[in-house]
This record gives structure tokens, sequence and C-alpha cells, in this order.
């Protein structure tokens, strides 16, 4: 006979303690379940409760010849308030318990304190005591069996019961994010996706495309760290739920497979990305980004004027060799900082202020030699440094290429995005592949002359018409000089900007006098020079501008959140997200000819359409973490979201007009 307690009733919910059977059976195993009625509008929370909450939990320590094995859990409903999504449920859960009954020829007796949080606009915890005893006899089901067995059926299985089929489960490219692709035998109505893993990382909302026939559907999730960063999900252990209302499908995730199937990649696939990469190289000669070093290319050229073909060959071999060594820095750096967890991203070193300083005066140095501005002896170290482009040691010629990549790198270009997201989410060795190919397409007009020599020295020679060339070129790098001052501006502020200006302008003139000066002026013009240097890079006077730094985001782009993004597009607006920063080249350059085009901006001033910027000037976990979602790693980075586009169309790193307008058009639907 069973003795049924009835219910502890709260101030805002009410729970009992119900049994499938009025008896143990002889083998000792008996099905009960805890029944929660919750009160309008209320929820609570299911295992892994989301973002906030806490699951239900329960103690059976006064419980007599009953052993409760784990609670389970029925399939849950996704709550979603802004940015936060919580699981649970409303209204009423019945969790299902399993318990071993030592001595079925004995009463048995249950009691459990049920601790639970309740949600609506507030929270509050409850905590129930409730219990059940059953008398020994013939067991027969009981009048709650039914209700036990409908929410039993809602647990997620294996899928056979609820008519799920896990067809396929890889890791995205990037490597933190889970693809799967799943098939009902019944039509979906609302299908999620679950992802549980360690504590200190956070899945997104599913990216879900479901088939035109409602039988299946596609989904992708993303990882980030609590701290924001990239997470590699590989070799991690992983839980996957599958929902649709209340049926479910649960599975243990064989993380060695997902890590084997993301690495299997085909030769002819590798190589197509290996010359994907050699081809984004040599378009980085194209861009915006590298024009700053066309003046050092150029006079690297007609400086070979009347040299011997053998003497050409082997100095642009040189400055081969010096973009080829940086790329391989680049790729051990990329390596080495993967392997400590730290995200990495292209171009990123420009969020740096020392090096952003370092590069102002390194560039300015050149400027000032190829000005006239000293001619005194330098260190040797710095000598072969000052002289690069016009130096005729081998060293002069590796710095020309070394200089030429460190210019190179604050933007994406054309086919370079897609060979970095493929190296940055692959292995060792297709890290240095991928940049090595790359530095091979960026050192190709290098290479060409060292092939053909002849298209050097059929240059004049040299004579006072490349004194002339040297000042043009020597403005050109200044006006370099004066853009790396607006970076630092956007980084660290006009603080540190300013101090950098008056620095430079203080090494110039101490240079200026050391060589105009006689008797000591050489020596005073390098001690001053000296204490600019130091001034410049001191790290007090770099920290403390940092809470300066300006913002590129302007009146007329909304600042970018993901969550911003899905509210926006949830009420039918069409999204524009440009991802930008101050040392972008090209993305400026995408301002002023694609985005302050008169169409483009009344399209993105239309009552629908609202356009977001993401300023990525400083160091920003979050929006690496976008970027590589996409598998991107650098910017320019542009993609329109919509009803009609509801995973995005995403741009070419050079806009256009057309290219802008026609994926509006499309997002609308």
């Amino acid at each position: 006979m069973q003795a049924d307690e009835g219910w502890t009733d709260l101030d805002l919910s009410s729970a009992r303690l119900i049994a499938a059977q009025t008896a143990a059976p002889a083998d000792g195993s008996l099905q009960v379940g805890i029944d929660i009625w919750l009160n309008d509008g209320w929820k609570t929370y299911w295992r892994s409760p989301g973002d906030a909450g806490y699951p239900v939990t329960v103690e059976w320590s006064e419980s007599d010849n009953a052993e409760p094995t784990q609670m389970q859990w029925p399939a849950p409903h996704r709550f979603s308030l802004f940015d936060l999504d919580t699981f649970g449920y409303g209204e009423r859960v019945v969790f299902p318990v399993n318990v071993h009954v030592p001595d079925p020829s004995q009463p048995v007796h249950l009691s459990a304190m049920v601790d639970y949080l309740l949600c609506k606009e507030i929270c509050v915890p409850q905590t129930a005591s409730v219990s059940l005893t059953l008398d020994p006899g013939t067991p027969i089901a009981g009048p709650d069996a039914q209700l036990i067995d409908l929410y039993q059926s809602q647990v997620p299985g294996d899928g056979s019961q609820s008519g799920f089929s896990l067809d396929d489960i890889t890791l995205t490219n990037t490597g933190n994010g889970i693809a799967v692709r799943v098939t009902s035998v019944f039509p979906l109505t609302a299908p999620d996706v679950i992802l549980e893993g360690p504590e200190d990382i956070l899945f997104s909302r599913p990216a879900i495309d479901l088939q035109e026939d409602g039988l299946g559907f596609t989904a992708t999730l993303q990882a980030e760290t609590v701290e924001g960063t990239h997470a590699d999900l590989a070799e991690k252990d992983l839980t996957l739920t599958i929902l649709d209302g209340t049926r479910g499908l649960e599975a243990r995730l064989d993380t060695a497979t997902l890590t084997k199937a993301r690495a299997s990649i085909s030769v002819s696939a590798f190589l197509g990305f290996v010359g994907i990469a050699f081809v984004g190289g040599m378009i980085l000669n194209l861009m915006p980004c590298v024009l700053p070093v066309l003046s050092i290319k150029l006079l690297s050229v007609v400086s070979h004027g009347g040299h011997s073909p053998a003497r050409v060959r082997l100095s642009f071999l040189a400055s081969a060799m010096g973009i080829l060594a940086s790329f391989w820095v680049l790729a051990l750096g990329a390596v080495a900082l993967r392997s400590f967890g730290v995200a990495v991203g292209w171009g990123i070193q420009f969020q740096n202020p020392y090096f952003l300083v370092f590069m102002a005066i390194t560039v300015t140095v050149f400027a000032y030699n190829l000005l006239g501005m000293f001619e005194i002896p330098l260190p040797h170290w710095m000598s072969g440094t000052a002289q690069i482009g016009n130096s005729d040691t081998l060293k002069g010629h590796f710095l020309t290429g070394v200089f030429a990549t460190l210019l190179a790198t604050p933007c994406s270009a054309p086919f370079v995005g897609t060979a970095i997201g493929f190296a940055l989410s692959s292995g060792t060795f297709e890290i240095l592949a991928i940049f090595t190919a790359l530095g091979v397409g960026l050192a190709a007009p290098f290479l060409l002359v060292a092939v053909f020599p002849r298209l050097a020295t059929s240059m004049p020679k040299p004579g006072k018409w490349m004194l002339t060339m040297k000042k043009v070129l020597g403005f050109a790098l200044a006006a370099t000089t004066v853009w790396l001052l607006f970076v630092i501006a956007g980084v660290s502020g006009h603080t540190l900007a300013i101090v950098v200006a008056a620095g430079l302008a203080v090494m110039g003139a101490a240079l200026w006098a050391g060589r105009s000066v006689e008797g000591r002026g050489g020596a005073i013009g390098a001690t001053l020079a000296i204490i600019a240097l130091a001034l410049m890079l001191s790290p007090s006077v770099i920290t403390s501008s940092q809470a300066d730094a300006s913002s590129v985001v302007t009146a007329e782009f909304g600042v970018f959140t993901e969550a911003e993004r899905d509210r926006l597009v949830s009420a039918g607006k069409v999204v524009f997200v440009d991802v930008t920063a101050d040392w972008c080249i090209t993305c400026q350059v995408n301002k002023r000819v694609a985005l302050s085009d008169a169409d483009v901006r009344a399209a993105l001033e239309a009552e629908r359409v609202a356009p977001l910027q993401a300023d990525w000037t400083q160091r920003d976990d979050s929006i690496l973490s976008y970027l590589t979602s996409h598998g991107r790693y650098g910017i320019p980075f542009n993609v329109v979201y919509g009803p009609g586009a509801p995973d995005g169309i995403v741009l070419p790193e050079l806009l256009t007009r057309g290219a802008v307008l026609d994926a509006l058009r499309k997002a609308q639907g």
C-alpha cells in the first residue's frame, strides 16, 4: 500500500514525491518521481542552467530501505532574454529517479530535501521537504505511473525513441566550434542544440539551417573561454543534447574522432590552400597596407642601375629571404602563442603600443636618412639598419624584406584571410607551410628581379637624379610616420602620439645639428637623439596614455555586439557589420571608396537597416573570437545579416559599391 504524504506547498511552487508502483518489486527496482508545480510565469533550471541560475539538487539522507540513484533530466526549454540564455522548465516538471530497494519485504521510506531556484523578474530559492512510504505487498501500477512514464519519455536518450538520428558531427575549421547534422522521423518544429563541456568554456546559441521538408537540420555552435578568448574544443569532454519540444537525443562526443575528422584534409585540398596563400601574398603587394614600402622597393631597384647581374641577383635574393624569415618568425610566434592558449590574429601586433612606437621611430630614421639629415657615423648595428634601401650590404637588403613584411601585416587581402584561417585552425606543419607560401607570394617581385636581373640593371646608373628621388621617397616615408602617429593615438591615446611626435622632432633636430655644427655637434646630437628615443619607449609614458585612447566607431554606426546583432535581426532588420581599426589602411580605403558612396550611405541609413561597427584598434578578444567564428583572423571584415541571411553574407576584403548594395538586398529576404 502507498502512503501518499501529499504536496508540500511553498509560496511560489508545490512539490511532492510520487511512485510508479504501489510496492517495491521483488527485484528491488522501484521508479519514483519528484513532481514540482510552478506558479504562472516562473521557471526552474536544468542540470546545466546556462548563463544564470543553478540546477535542482536533492538530498536523500533520511530515506530508509531505499537507495536512490542519479536523478534523470527531462528535455529542457531554452529561455532567452537579451544576450542571456538559460535552460529549464516552466509550469510543471517531474524528475524520474530510479531507486534500489535492498529488502522488498520491508517498508520503503523515501525522504528528500529538494533545493531549486525559481526565477521570473526576480529569483527566489525554494526548499521543499517531500516524503513517501510504500508498504510491502504485491506491486501494481500506481495512480502516478503514467505521469512518471510521460516525463521519462522526455529524458533525452540515444534518439531511437524520440525519432532523432545524429548523422554527422565535426569540429569546425576554426577549431572552436561544433557542426552537427541531424535527421528526424517526425517533422521538426523548433529544433535546438545544447553543448556542455568544461566550466571555463561557454557555447553560443546554435546557428540552425532547417531542411525544406522539415525532417532534418544542420547546426553550428561556437565556443569561447570565460575570458572571451578562442576556445579549442579538441580533446575536450563534451555532451551534446538535441531537442525539439519534449523530444531529445543525448550523446557523449568522441573528441578523438572529432579531432581526426578536422585534421583529415586531402593532399589536393592542402595544396589548394598553399596556392591560395601564394596568390594572397602576391596580391598583398598591391594592397594599401603595403603602399608605404613601395618607396623602399623602388629605391632598391633604381640603386642597382648599371650594376652586375650577379650582384643584383644576390641583393634581391637577400631581400626575399628577409621577407621569408619574417614570415617564419610570425608562424613560429603563432605556434608558440597557440600552445599557451593565447588567441592569435593577423595584424594584432599593431594593437601593441611598443611595436607602434618602435615602427614610428624606425620609419622616421629611414626618412631622415633619405632626406640627408644625417651622414655621421652611427654604431655598427644602427648604421646597417638606417641605410636600409640603399645599403650595398646583404644585411641592408635583408632588412628591406623584414621592413616590408612588418608594414604589410596590418590588414588582410583577398585570399589572405582564407589562407590564414586554414593555417591557424590547423597544426604546426600547416601553419609553417601557409606562412611560407604567403612569404613567397609577397617576395615574388624580388624573386622576379633575382631571376631577371636586367629589370634592375637596365635602370640609369645612380647619379644626381637619385638625390631628388631619395628626397621624394623620404617624404613618402615621413607620410607613413604621420599615419603611424594616428594609429598610436587610436591605440594608446593622443598623449602618447604627441610625445612620440615631439620625440621624433627632437631626434631630427639633433641629427641635423650633428650634421651641421662643427666640433662636438655630433656627440651632442647623438646624445639628444638617444634621450628622445628612451623617452618615447619609456613604459611609464606608454602605459599612462592608455586611458586616452580613441574609438573608431562613428556616429552613423552602432557599437557591435553579437547580442545586439541577434536582437536587431530578430526584429526583422538588416544588420551591416564593419570590423575595422585605425591601423588598418585597407579599412580606411573601404570607408572612402565604398562606404562613402552616396547610394551605399542611403542604403545604410534606411529605416530597416542597422549598421554596427566593431573597433579592433585595441586588443579585444571578443572581436577576435567573432572573427574566428567566421574562419577569419584579420581585417577588414564586413558581413551582412538579415531575415534572408541569418548566418550572414561575408563581403570581400576590398569593398565595392555593388557588393555592399547586393548583399543588403539579399539579406532583406
